[in-house]
């Protein structure tokens, strides 16, 4: 959901903020630049310090898009446990709305929104299950009055971009779309059958939503024309071909 409202959102011309870190900021990070959008990770250390390590490639990326990295730390600034609370605050500062995707009774999320709140920015929160614990703080949310949120559509209209509210919350904004190639050999021309790509990576040449490279690539499964392989995705072999 995270990655799917980011694409939407950023494919809209919205700047994508988030936090770097792992789950969904990274998530929101990657949705805007699978399709070209700019995102802005702010981080609680310095800029020349890439925490969590693992996500340096997404940081060279996120910067090679046109998006930036931002600190209110020095340079060399370690990660500290209390640098977050403050970069969640910076987040909510830069941010014309805030959208919470999950938050865990007490999580950091929580702590972005009530500093949007106290900055008079708006807050959207989207709802989850009611067994799960990490729907407890957005469902608090909008008890409290966030605005529900199912689709880039809602988000947009908090910003004052569009008046239209999303019926189908799969559905992207329909101003706002590309028009799909026809059929599904767009994606067969991208694979191979030795290096596997990841839905993102086909999305990303495809300029999709990955919602809609993930369905495509079902259907092609379900073919036999492709097969999962490690992360990723393979043209599937037929009877009597060999690799080269």
């Amino acid at each position: 959901m995270a990655e799917q409202l980011a694409a939407d959102l950023a494919r809209a011309g919205v700047i994508v903020i988030s936090g770097l870190a792992l789950g969904i900021d990274a998530a929101a990070h990657r949705g805007a630049l699978v399709v070209g959008g700019v995102t802005v990770a702010v981080m609680g250390t310095g800029v020349d310090i890439v925490y969590p390590a693992a996500h340096g490639k997404l940081a060279e990326e996120i910067v090679a898009a046109g998006g930036a990295l931002v600190s209110q730390f020095p340079d060399g600034t370690a990660p500290r446990r209390h640098n977050f609370p403050a970069r969640n605050w910076t987040m909510a500062a830069l941010s014309e709305a805030v959208v919470v995707v999950e938050a865990a009774e007490g999580s950091g999320a929580l702590i972005t929104a009530e500093a949007a709140l106290d900055l008079h920015k708006e807050v959207l929160a989207v709802p989850g299950s009611v067994f799960s614990p990490l729907s407890v703080g957005t469902h608090q949310l909008i008890r409290d009055g966030a605005l529900l949120v199912q689709n880039a559509r809602d988000v947009l209209a908090a910003l004052g971009v569009t008046q239209e509210v999303l019926d189908d919350p799969l559905a992207p904004p329909k101003s706002l779309g590309i028009a799909p190639p026809s059929g599904r050999d767009g994606i067969l021309a991208h694979l191979s059958d030795v290096l596997p790509l990841s839905a993102a990576e086909i999305a990303r040449k495809l300029q999709l939503p990955v919602a809609e490279v993930l369905v495509r690539l079902t259907a092609l499964e379900l073919d036999g024309a492709v097969r999962r392989h490690h992360d990723g995705y393979v043209r599937a072999l037929r009877s009597g071909q060999k690799r080269a």
